[in-house]
């Protein structure tokens, strides 16, 4: 008989193996009817969530288990993808579309913060959940976006390289505003000077992570590339590499994916990058699918009633307008592009892993009830699952 440690092994191995083939089958059935693949991959996950197929059983064992090991895999999946997407972005680019992607960024945080906040309040939410729903609304998945772009062969397009630029932007600003959120539900006041530290020190540390990795890593990369003559140690560097900022980014209170994104774009100014990207590339072909129907097995249909559906419904429509706005206006009032930018204020609507990670800290700390949960991740779902098809119809 084996033992826990071999049968949640084998669970994994079982789930694995259950999700690839999920997510691999329902992206094709989503681009055979004209769809992005990222929306087959991520509702192949809602047919396998528990409250679905994957309540199955069979002797005894859950046919779908999504247990920590599993989520671990769709955890490297996102960071390779973002690696993937930082090895397609040189500095010079980024940079170019800075001063956008900063204004687009910010004008995606505000709208969403303000109008989910005080949505929740006269829908008779606490405080604690409206700052928190606030939070959540500010989110941007740069995944969801960038893999549909890049489905339709736009991955270089301006559209897409100011998307990229102000979801990362987006992203380290709305850890700002996390954390600024938790310490005020925590103590219950509002304080400007621990705000303005925790924010220093999340900016501080992508700024010198990215231009550590691009001015110095960047040269170490290209020194040690010319000795290394083992088959295939040229990616196993860069993926090492990857891993590393990765890390470094997870211990200082950043994202994992923002060190990823980093550490991509620093390879990408080696001599490398070409060889280092087909690989990547087709690592991604099934890590990347495998996270996203992770993100819909997430989705628990049961403790939904009549009451949490419509608070959602409206929601929903809250957080498509608010993102939308927030960054279409900016852009526009920059480039005066009504077509861009409203690309770019569609492509930044999905909240995907962001956003249900916010909520998921809501659901654990018990700050969010199960119902206020379960619709606010159905909302992070239906921006994830609406983006790529919108974006797709717009191109």
């Amino acid at each position: 008989m084996a033992g826990a440690g071999e049968t949640e092994i084998l669970e994994t191995i079982l789930t694995l193996c259950l999700l690839i083939f999920a997510a691999k089958g329902g992206g094709e059935l989503a681009q055979r009817v004209g769809v992005a693949a990222v929306v087959g991959e991520i509702l192949a996950g809602v047919l396998l969530s528990a409250a679905l197929l994957g309540g199955f059983e069979v002797s005894g064992y859950r046919v779908v288990n999504i247990n920590e090991s599993v989520k671990v895999f769709a955890e490297i999946g996102a960071i390779l993808l973002l690696f993937m997407i930082g090895l397609e972005t040189k500095f010079a680019q980024f940079r170019k579309t800075g001063g956008v992607a900063v204004a687009v960024a910010l004008g995606g945080i505000f709208l969403p913060f303000v109008m989910g906040y005080y949505f929740v309040m006269l829908a008779g939410g606490t405080q604690a959940e409206a700052l928190l729903i606030g939070a959540a609304l500010t989110a941007t998945s740069i995944a969801i976006t960038v893999k549909t772009l890049y489905d339709m062969g736009r991955g270089n397009a301006l559209e897409s390289r100011i998307i990229v630029s102000a979801a990362v932007f987006d992203d380290v600003l709305g850890l700002v505003v996390l954390a600024g959120v938790l310490a005020v539900i925590q103590s219950g006041v509002f304080s400007v000077t621990d705000t303005l530290l925790v924010a220093g020190k999340v900016i501080g540390v992508w700024v010198l992570l990215t231009f550590a990795g691009i001015t110095l890593f960047s040269k170490v990369v290209t020194w040690m590339a010319g000795m290394i003559r083992t088959r295939g140690g040229l990616e196993a560097l860069a993926v090492a590499s990857c891993f590393g900022f990765a890390y470094i980014a997870g211990i200082a209170g950043l994202a994992p994916i923002l060190g990823a994104f980093a550490a991509g774009m620093a390879i990408a100014e080696t001599r490398i990058i070409k060889s280092v990207q087909s690989f990547v590339e087709k690592v991604n072909f099934m890590m990347a699918p495998l996270f996203f129907t992770v993100i819909g097995t997430q989705v628990d249909l049961t403790a939904l009633d009549v009451s949490s559906l419509g608070f959602a419904a409206a929601l929903f429509v809250i957080a498509v307008i608010s993102k939308a706005a927030g960054c279409a206006l900016p852009m526009f009032l920059l480039t005066r592009d009504a077509k861009s930018s409203a690309t770019v204020g569609v492509g930044m609507v999905s909240r995907g892993e962001v956003g249900l990670i916010i909520t998921g800290i809501g659901a654990t700390s018990g700050i969010l009830s199960p119902e206020m949960f379960s619709a606010a991740v159905l909302v992070m779902l239906g921006t994830t699952l609406l983006t790529p098809v919108v974006l797709k119809r717009m191109l």
